[in-house]
């Protein structure tokens, strides 16, 4: 009874049995407890342990590890096919023997569960891949660059590094690294409206966001093509945004600034015109100048840009008296009818595009150092156009009969025909006329007032149907001593075309060279070696030296002329292309 009994009795639970550990795991767990109770021994008796081990550690060794022979083995369950088997976890290699000249702690230490150290690549040289003589990797210096040679440049060269890359690019190098954080929001910032954000309603919320996580200086503000939304409240919430702007300080430091309106007739904020000393370029565009406003304050602003923009006469010569270092001016279609003046100590380049889109006059009263009038597209309406006092003007056009009246000095045309001969004008070199067809009455009589040109570009354009007075005809002694190039423009080969060349040809005794702009059409069609060798013959120049062929379109390139530019010294060169 008493043998059933104790035969029935439940057997103990070993230590970590009931935790759902393995029995091979509780064993290890255990063991380093009883290689400590093994070493007390050794230590009071002196004598080694033997093979199999002794005391505790042998007894519990006896205990938990069942015969080889007669234990049975756990059956291995199968894996299901196409399951990825789970990563099983190698079970910590038990303790060698130990002598008993070890001390307790380095058994302990032994005792412990080993990492296996990392297997450098197999692509990595041996001489490479860890310290000589160990089997570890080596180590990467901590402040390794890697070849990295501009993170060690200075903040204030990143900065103007990144100053230069669009705002999203600039933005993006906050990733580089921790050091590369800060540099971003100090750095000079270009804002383009149309590259951060493609709905054009939304531009003013998006650069608002961007100026108040943005602490450094801007340089650039280009707001092309803003709109507003319909709704009243969301229109004030948006123009009051855009007044804080330069209210607040956040611009006081902009150089550039370029403002384009979808929806005609906004009214600039005051704050736009007053709060922006360091300005230097400014572009307005589709909108409304304050009438309130008359007097402006812009030290060290140099161009300046208005387009469809409505202004009052006073508004506007109050604006161009606070810019005293101006030297670059782009008027078209001005929306205001009334007389508009001009007078500055600095000014050197004036354009004029469509400049009214109703009667108006723009009078240039006193420019000491203008040497530039460019008008790109005359326009097709009536105006007036004075130059009182511009002594350096050398640069002049497009002329057409489109200007109503136009007065140089004490010159004055109607139609372009002058109403008098006797007063010229001798500082003019480069002159850029605009006829329906090869006019050479009407381009005689302008050259009577201007004896000193030496480069002259004749337009001809077959929509502009405008009669020209005649005052002088081609039997008159007209001489062009100083005429070095003459430009062609649209030269389709005709008779009117062929006299009109060889008249310079014939006058003209330091001629150099005479290009005719072939248009592309007639350049696909009609323009071959044949063709050219005819045009030599009927202009009676026996070698392609003198005349040259170049190719052009419809009097479009003239409407790109760059006022801004005051580095090339003729505008007016950049219009053709030689011919291939």
């Amino acid at each position: 009874m008493e043998e059933a009994a104790g035969a029935a009795a439940p057997t103990p639970k070993r230590r970590g049995a009931g935790r759902g550990m393995s029995r091979k795991r509780a064993r290890h767990d255990n063991h380093g407890d009883l290689i400590k109770e093994d070493l007390r021994e050794v230590a009071a008796t002196g004598a080694p342990p033997p093979a199999g081990g002794t005391g505790a550690a042998a007894e519990e060794e006896k205990e938990q590890s069942p015969d080889k022979a007669t234990a049975t083995p756990r059956p291995r369950p199968r894996r299901a096919r196409g399951r990825r088997r789970p990563a099983t976890t190698t079970a910590p290699r038990s303790p060698p023997l130990f002598s008993a000249t070890l001390s307790a702690d380095e058994i302990e230490e032994d005792a412990r569960p080993r990492r296996r150290p990392r297997r450098p690549s197999a692509g990595t040289p041996v001489e490479k891949r860890g310290r000589a003589g160990s089997g570890m990797p080596r180590k990467r210096a901590r402040h390794d660059n890697h070849g990295d040679l501009i993170s060690g440049l200075p903040d204030d060269i990143l900065a103007t590094i990144i100053s230069l890359l669009p705002t999203r690019n600039g933005a993006n190098t906050q990733l580089v690294a921790r050091s590369w954080r800060p540099l971003w929001r100090l750095a000079p910032l270009n804002i383009c409206s149309n590259r951060l954000c493609s709905n054009q309603y939304n531009r003013i919320s998006v650069v608002t966001k961007l100026l108040t996580i943005h602490h450094g200086p801007k340089r650039r503000l280009d707001l092309d093509t803003i709109r507003f939304h319909t709704d009243k409240k969301i229109f004030a919430d948006e123009t009051t945004q855009l007044e804080e702007w330069f209210s607040s300080g956040a611009l006081a430091k902009l150089e550039e600034l370029n403002m384009v309106f979808e929806d005609k007739g906004y009214q600039l904020p005051s704050s736009v015109l007053l709060c922006a000393p360091a300005l230097e370029v400014a572009r307005f565009s589709f909108c409304n100048f304050p009438k309130e406003v008359t007097h402006f304050t812009f030290p060290l602003l140099k161009k300046l840009s208005l387009r469809c923009v409505e202004i009052a006469g006073d508004a506007f010569h109050g604006l161009l008296s606070g810019c005293p270092v101006l030297e670059s001016l782009y008027l078209e279609r001005l929306n205001k009818k009334g007389i508009f003046r001009i007078s500055s100590k600095t000014l050197r380049s004036v354009g004029l595009c469509n400049c009214f889109l109703k009667e108006g006059e723009l009078i240039i009263e006193n420019a000491p150092r203008l040497e530039r009038l460019l008008l790109p597209r005359p326009g097709s309406d009536a105006y007036i156009l004075r130059v009182i006092s511009a002594p350096k003007l050398k640069i002049l056009g497009l002329l057409s009969p489109c200007i109503s009246e136009l007065q140089i000095a004490n010159i004055i045309f109607k139609s372009l025909a002058p109403t008098s001969l006797e007063n010229t004008m001798r500082t003019l070199k480069i002159l850029a006329l605009e006829f329906s067809v090869a006019d050479l009455d009407a381009t005689i009589g302008v050259l009577r007032c201007f004896p000193c040109i030496e480069k002259l570009y004749v337009n001809f354009m077959k929509w502009l149907d405008i009669p020209v007075s005649e005052h002088v005809h081609p039997t008159d002694p007209v001489k062009c001593p100083d005429l070095k190039e003459l430009v062609l423009n649209n030269y389709k080969g005709s008779e009117q075309d062929v006299c009109f060349a060889k008249f310079f040809l014939s006058n003209s005794p330091v001629l150099k060279k005479i290009r005719l702009g072939v248009i592309e059409k007639i350049k696909l069609e009609t323009v071959s070696k044949e063709w050219m060798d005819h045009q030599y013959r009927l202009l009676e120049v026996g070698t392609s030296d003198q005349v040259e062929f170049v190719a052009s379109e419809v009097g479009a390139n003239f409407f790109k002329l760059d006022v801004f530019d005051l580095s090339t010294a003729d505008p007016f060169a950049s219009s053709y292309s030689q011919m291939e």
